[in-house]
């Protein structure tokens, strides 16, 4: 599964901001669809969404396929699933079957 490494995007964001002289206040000036708080979760490492995060790359001049993250792990199948050991299941006494051996007992 792919993620976006927004920590390394955020360093570099914050890069390009002091390159182009930016404050987050300017920014939100000059680029009118951004907004302070979405310009603030992008220097923070936080989570933007795909759209937002493809709007600051464009206007940043970044590319967002540096920032794409590939996990290793491998993927879980149904034949993974099938071969983990699992726990013998054993029959077990509910509150019918108990009730049914006091009344049988009686």
């Amino acid at each position: 599964m792919a993620e976006i490494a927004f920590h390394r995007f955020a360093d570099a964001f914050q890069q390009r901001l002091d390159q182009l002289g930016y404050s987050l206040r300017k920014a939100e000036d000059v680029w009118p669809e951004t907004d302070r708080a979405m310009l603030s979760r992008a220097i923070n490492g936080k989570t933007l969404s795909a759209g937002n995060y493809l709007l600051l790359c464009e206007y940043a001049g970044l590319d967002p396929y540096l920032y794409l993250g590939r996990n290793q792990r491998r993927r879980t199948t149904v034949k993974t699933i099938l071969n983990h050991m699992v726990t013998p299941s054993d029959k077990r006494e509910t509150r019918d079957d108990i009730a049914r051996m006091r009344v049988n007992s009686r």
